[in-house]
Order: C-alpha cells, then sequence, then structure tokens
C-alpha cells in the first residue's frame, strides 16, 4: 500500500483520526484515567553484522510545546500522539535504536517530514534529512536541517529546525537507519503515528505573520477569551466570547478545515491564502464549512445564534457529525474565524462595524427610494428595478483583522488586513472575503487585492436618497446625500487584561468630514461606473426646512419611549409639511421585522418656526414584536408641499436587557471545587420558561448547556453551581441565558485559579 491513498480516503482518515481522538479525551474527562501505551519491540542481530533498528522516538511534546508558546495546546497535556509547534523554531526528539550507533562511520540515518496527499520536495512538503553527525546548524531559516544535541548509549538527541516558510498543519514523521556500505535490504523504516502540528510563528521575525510587540502577541495569538461588540450606535454593549483556541478539538477542526479548503499544500504556509481560505470555510455555502447562517428567526431545527457562548461547540460538534453546524450571524462568523485563526498562530482580532454598509451593485453608496408621494420603495417595487435597490445598512457588522506580511502589494501596505466569513457577496465565485489591506481602505485603492471596494463600502459609503421622476435620468432624482450615516464607529477588544473596547474607526477612514476623507471615497468612486454615476449627478434638495430626530438614549425592556420629529422653517414663506412615523422592529441586519406603531400627521411652519410631532411606543407596543437584539428602528418621512423636497430620517436603538451577575464564592484553588453563583432578575411582567444557561470557561470547565427552572414575572433567578479548576491559571467564566420570551443575556467574570498549597 502506497503511503498515501487517494485524496478523499486521506481527508476521511484525517477526520477519523481527529473524531477518534476527541472520543478518547472525551472518555477520560469522566473516568479520569489514562493507559500507557507500550511498544514491544525486540532486538533483532545478525550474528555477523547486526541491522540496525528503530525502536521508539520521543517527541518530548511538553518541553518542546514550551519553548514553541504552545504549551497551551491541551492535546500536548493529553495522552495522545500530536506534538505542536511553530515555524522557524527547532525541536528535540530522542530515537531509541537496538545497538548504538556509530553515525560518522557505519551507519546512516535519515529523517522524513511529510505534508499532504501527495508530498514533493519540490514543493516543499516532503523534507529527507541525514543526519551527519554534525553538531551546528549550517542552513538557513527557510530550509529543514538536523543536527546530534547528544547520544547516550542506544539513544540519540537529535534537534530539527523548521523552515520560516513551512506548509501550517499536520505533517507525517518518519526515522530510517541502514548500514552505510550495505544494499537497501538493511533499511529499516519506522513511521510514527505522532501528528506534528507546525504553526505560523508571530514570534520569528523571518515569518510572514511576525508580529513584534509583545503584548499584542499575548492578545491577538494567545487570548482564548474576549468580546465582541454589538448593539447599536453610539451605545454598544461587549458580548464575552471564549475562543477557547487551544481546546483539543479546536487544532484538529482547524486543520481539517484547511485540507478541505482546496488550498493545495505547498501554499498553506501563505497567509494570504490561508486566511481567505478561512474566511470561506467558516460559513457552509459553498464546501460544507462549519457555520450554516440564518437571518430570518426559525432555528427549531438547530441552535438559536444568540444561545452559543463560544467556539468550542461548534468546532466539536462539526468535527463529530461531519455536517456544517445550524445556526450562526455574523459575530458568530467572526468568532470562529478568530479561534481558527489563534489556533493556527495567525494573529487576529474581532472587529464591530457599527452603522455597517452593504453595498450590493459597487457604487460606494447605499441608494435609498421614495415615490412621488415621499413613501419608501422596496423590494415589492413593481416598476423597472433601480440600481441599489437592495443595499442595507446593518445597525452593526462584525468580522476579524489578521496580521500579516503583503508581499503582493506594495510596501506599505502589511499590518492588519480585514477577512469575514459572513456570506454576504461572492468573491471569485465563492463566499469569501479578504485579506483586505487597512492601507487600501483607508486610501480607496480598490484595484488591490482582496475585495477592497465592499469593505470600503461598509465603512465609508455615503446615503444617497432618490425619489422618483419619471423626467429624471433612470427615472430618479437624486435628492439628498448623508455623508456621516456610514460606519459611525469601529470596535475592537483593548490589548491587555481591561475587557473594555478601542475604537479603532481611524485604522479604517480619515476623519468623518476631512478633506481626506472625502479624497478616499472621490478616488475609489473614479473606478466604478456606478459610483461615478451617483457622485456627480447633483442633489435637487431644497434645503428651506431643517428636520431631525432626536436620539433616544437606553431604554430598559419593560419600558415605553417617545420618538420626537423636530422641524424648523428657514425659508421666507409658510411651509406645509406632511409626516408619517413609523416605528419598526427589525433584526440586525436592517431589515424589518414587524411594524409597532405608526403615526401620520401634518406641520404649518410659519417663518422662522419651530415645531415638533412625537410619537408615544409603550411596552405593550414594542414587547410581542420584538426579535433578536430588541432592535428598533424609528422612521419619518417628511415632504413639504410648497417645494416637494422630501426628507428621510432614521434612529436605530436597541431595548436594553439586564445583565448576568456572576459571583465567585470559594477560594479558587487548582484542584479544589469552586463554587459560582449566577443570577439576574426577571425584568419582564410574565413568567420565562423553557430556560437555559449555557456556562464555559476555559481551563475550568468544557461548555455546558444548563436546564433551569421557570422564572416569574421580576423574580430574581439564582443558580448556584461547582465547577473544578485543575491547574493555576488566569480564567474567565462566560455565561448566556436563553428563554422563550426573553433571551441573549450575557455576562462574564474573571478569576485567577491559584496553585495547590
Amino acid at each position: 500500500m502506497s503511503f498515501f491513498s487517494s485524496f478523499e480516503n486521506f481527508l476521511d482518515n484525517l477526520t477519523d483520526r481527529f473524531r477518534h481522538d476527541l472520543e478518547v479525551n472525551r472518555r477520560e474527562d469522566r473516568e479520569i484515567e489514562i493507559a500507557d501505551e507500550l511498544n514491544d519491540t525486540a532486538n533483532e542481530v545478525d550474528s555477523a553484522t547486526p541491522t540496525p533498528k528503530v525502536l521508539s522516538v520521543d517527541f518530548q511534546a511538553k518541553p518542546n510545546a514550551v519553548n514553541h508558546f504552545c504549551d497551551k495546546y491541551e492535546i500536548v497535556e493529553r495522552q495522545q500522539a500530536a506534538i505542536v509547534l511553530r515555524r522557524g523554531g527547532s525541536f528535540t526528539i530522542e530515537v531509541e535504536f537496538n545497538l548504538e550507533l556509530e553515525l560518522k562511520k557505519t551507519h546512516l540515518v535519515k529523517l522524513y517530514f511529510s505534508f499532504g496527499q501527495r508530498p514533493s520536495a519540490a514543493k516543499g512538503t516532503q523534507a529527507a534529512l541525514q543526519v551527519s553527525g554534525k553538531k551546528l546548524f549550517d542552513k538557513n531559516h527557510e530550509e529543514w536541517d538536523v543536527r546530534v544535541d547528544g547520544q547516550n548509549g542506544k539513544k540519540i538527541t537529535l534537534e530539527i529546525q523548521i523552515p520560516t516558510d513551512a506548509p501550517v498543519g499536520v505533517w507525517n514523521p518518519a526515522v530510517e537507519v541502514s548500514l552505510r556500505a550495505t544494499s537497501d535490504t538493511t533499511r529499516h523504516l519506522h513511521r510514527s503515528d505522532t501528528h506534528v502540528y507546525i504553526l505560523f510563528n508571530p514570534w520569528n521575525k523571518h515569518d510572514g505573520t511576525y508580529m513584534q510587540d509583545e503584548e499584542k502577541r499575548d492578545e491577538y495569538v494567545l487570548a482564548d477569551v474576549g468580546k465582541i461588540w454589538v448593539g447599536n450606535y453610539p451605545y454598544p454593549h461587549g458580548r464575552p466570547w471564549v475562543f477557547g483556541q487551544f481546546d483539543d478539538a479546536v487544532l484538529p477542526a482547524s486543520v481539517l478545515l484547511l485540507e478541505k479548503s482546496g488550498v493545495p499544500p505547498e501554499s498553506r504556509g501563505d497567509p494570504i491564502r490561508v486566511s481567505r481560505a478561512i474566511s470561506k470555510m467558516v460559513n457552509s455555502n459553498d464546501d460544507q464549512g462549519v457555520i450554516v447562517g440564518r437571518w430570518d428567526g426559525k432555528y427549531e431545527d438547530g441552535k438559536s445564534p444568540s444561545s452559543w457562548s463560544g467556539s468550542i461547540k461548534i468546532l466539536e460538534e462539526y468535527i463529530k457529525s461531519k455536517r456544517p453546524v445550524r445556526y450562526g450571524q455574523c459575530w458568530v462568523f467572526a468568532g470562529v474565524v478568530n479561534t481558527v485563526c489563534r489556533a493556527l498562530g495567525l494573529p487576529s482580532r474581532v472587529v464591530s462595524n457599527f452603522a455597517s454598509a452593504h453595498d450590493t451593485n459597487f457604487s460606494l453608496t447605499i441608494d435609498e427610494y421614495v415615490d412621488e408621494k415621499g413613501d419608501e420603495i422596496d423590494s415589492s417595487y413593481r416598476g423597472a428595478t433601480p440600481g441599489g435597490l437592495y443595499d442595507s445598512i446593518w445597525n452593526f457588522h462584525v468580522w476579524n483583522d489578521v496580521w500579516m506580511i503583503r508581499p503582493d502589494l506594495p510596501q506599505g501596505y502589511s499590518g492588519w488586513q480585514v477577512i469575514d466569513a459572513t456570506p454576504q457577496e461572492a468573491s471569485d465565485g465563492s463566499y469569501q472575503c479578504g485579506p483586505a489591506s487597512h492601507e487600501a481602505i483607508r486610501r480607496g485603492q480598490m484595484e488591490y487585492k482582496y475585495d477592497v471596494p465592499f469593505v470600503l463600502a461598509e465603512v465609508n459609503a455615503d446615503v444617497v436618497h432618490w425619489q422618483k421622476d419619471d423626467k429624471a435620468q433612470d427615472g430618479f432624482k437624486k435628492l439628498t446625500t448623508n455623508k456621516r450615516s456610514v460606519g459611525r464607529q469601529v470596535l475592537t477588544k483593548q490589548v491587555g487584561p481591561s475587557s473594555d473596547k478601542e475604537d479603532i474607526t481611524l485604522e479604517y477612514k480619515p476623519k468623518e468630514g476631512t478633506t481626506a476623507e472625502r479624497v478616499t471615497l472621490l478616488t475609489a468612486a473614479r473606478r466604478t461606473r456606478a459610483a461615478r454615476h451617483a457622485f456627480r449627478l447633483m442633489s435637487q434638495e431644497v434645503d428651506d426646512v431643517e428636520f431631525g430626530l432626536e436620539d433616544i438614549e437606553k431604554v430598559p425592556i419593560g419600558e415605553g419611549f417617545t420618538v420626537t420629529l423636530n422641524c424648523k422653517n428657514i425659508s421666507e414663506a409658510k411651509r406645509t409639511v406632511s409626516v408619517v412615523m413609523n416605528c419598526t422592529s427589525m433584526y440586525y441586519t436592517g431589515a424589518p421585522a414587524y411594524p409597532i406603531k405608526r403615526r401620520e400627521g401634518e406641520i404649518v411652519l410659519e417663518v422662522g418656526e419651530t415645531k415638533n410631532m412625537t410619537m408615544e411606543v409603550t411596552y405593550g407596543d414594542y414587547y410581542e414584536k420584538l426579535v433578536e437584539h430588541a432592535m428598533v428602528k424609528n422612521v419619518a418621512i417628511c415632504t413639504v408641499a410648497e417645494t416637494s423636497y422630501a426628507w428621510v430620517g432614521d434612529d436605530g436603538m436597541e431595548i436594553q436587557k439586564p445583565d448576568i451577575k456572576i459571583e465567585i464564592l470559594s477560594e479558587a484553588t487548582a484542584g479544589l471545587p469552586l463554587a459560582l453563583r449566577i443570577s439576574f432578575t426577571n425584568p419582564l411582567p410574565i413568567t420565562l420558561r423553557n430556560c437555559e444557561l449555557e456556562v464555559d470557561g476555559p481551563g475550568i470547565l468544557r461548555p455546558k448547556t444548563i436546564p433551569i427552572s421557570n422564572v416569574g414575572p421580576s423574580e430574581n433567578m439564582v443558580h448556584e453551581m461547582k465547577v473544578f479548576p485543575k491547574k493555576p491559571k488566569h480564567c474567565t467564566i462566560v455565561v448566556t441565558f436563553n428563554s422563550s420570551q426573553l433571551y441573549n443575556l450575557t455576562g462574564s467574570t474573571q478569576v485567577t485559579i491559584n496553585p495547590a498549597e
């Protein structure tokens, strides 16, 4: 049988191996017992010339992992054949033979490392290293090398250098020994079943992912818990998320995604190709990837996106079931992408863009249409479909930044790059996005790979209002342009132990309203016909009545709010304004869900006069209409009778839900039970039913779903439990709560586990 079978068998075998490892680990979790496997070998010695044989290979997984900043990976801690290393570093192995070797005279030892289905030295996926007996490395950082670190009788310790551009994933090792002056019949090849995981190395200056700042490396590679910012501008809130990249299910799942991605093995050392593949494989639209996206609130045949507290359960289920996991939305996609990137050693962070544009026709504008009366035109419009009719503005959208060198772009375009796994628009025939250079986005350089136009529009598109006019070009005249309503704020988690947010808006675009910001957008607009059309058409606005919707601050769920429209006549004549005010629940993507309330009226303004119109919305009006994230959109459409000027204004808001409180009730010591209390107060005047807590905490407990009793109106829900930390560590515990009536509650707390006395 050949060393590798067909690709299908290769992939099936790899998947089965990962699944088997997980099953073994889960039995160990339950039974807390480890069985040592012994190799039964015998020394065969020819009476004249002894035939050398390899008896065993010790990959010294734990000490090597420490030297490679990989000691947190659970598969290193567990009793299974795996070693985790970073390219550009060196590692030691101890090989035991059946006799004492003389490397420089009698015996010949070779090491083989193979990668992928059909390993090839020419493609950099196979290494054959002859052990010459030398004591020092003498090859450059882009080549494999081996030296003798020591010999003790029948055991030889070898140190191996990994190239800085080695493909990332699972390598298969083998050791061969033979006599120098005899035929091949004396060869003895020992194929190890140990998986050698080789990862990107941000600690090595020759690696394409090198990150010099130690504090940033700790955050963007090693931090296994973080926050994902969600909600509505200007009141976003951080949702705790367990990345869990060191969990024993995660690294095998991440490697499996690369195997299934279609990226050739020889290209899996390129962070550009790898990150683009991750953005494709985390969604399921093209390649049976990790997560099925769903935004309509119908999750009966899966799990609500809001119920996930982290990535571990998702990736473990993906390995076990061999099919995509249901369901996720943008922050879930981004959380899993972050986990996979960090697991593979690629520095990454989760990024949230508030008022995020989805430009469907590459015009760099979000186009909103009204008819002759000022009523909104939507997808049900039966006339000729105007370009951009399906554009939208999401209350927030979440993607990822990854850190790398971009040798395919001019100097100055390396550093943070955007990738996005949420399936919105196809790129090169697949639902993938990026990597798009921050610098290219900031400068509006649409021609640089990958997907710069799409990301640029997300953070910096103009919002253009059009009104149906049969006399106008394309049947619509341009009314107004809002240059400040997209990309209101771009956030990520702060570096370090703080769980606060960091505003990185200026990393994506110049300050809003500056000349530099306009130059960026106009530079980009010159490169697309649709954008040139939108930016060259003059607005038809007659700006003699000023309109504005007052921002509504935080509204706790259970309370009402008031929508207020202000109007001021700055013309020299009376103005009559027809007003339609609508309050609608909406999905966070900006898509409408259910109408909540509507008011129509007329305002007559004398010269210089200011008036307002209000609409009261009670808890009873909105409660049964809310969907996930409890987001509401208030819209006012105003038409001035004397000038036919139409103004459309909107204000999005999020009804606030209570946070979950987590209390530590006992000493936090490794090996001893740790008592927790989880609580919150039901803010609703109804009973919460079908209640579940999801508790997660890397280093303390695996993700756990806990059914709990009904929670009565205004009742304080309290749940106490014990967890069992195994070793000293600074940990974060994350809890989510969901019920049929109230869902998407979150909370987290940090705890330091002290060493056992």
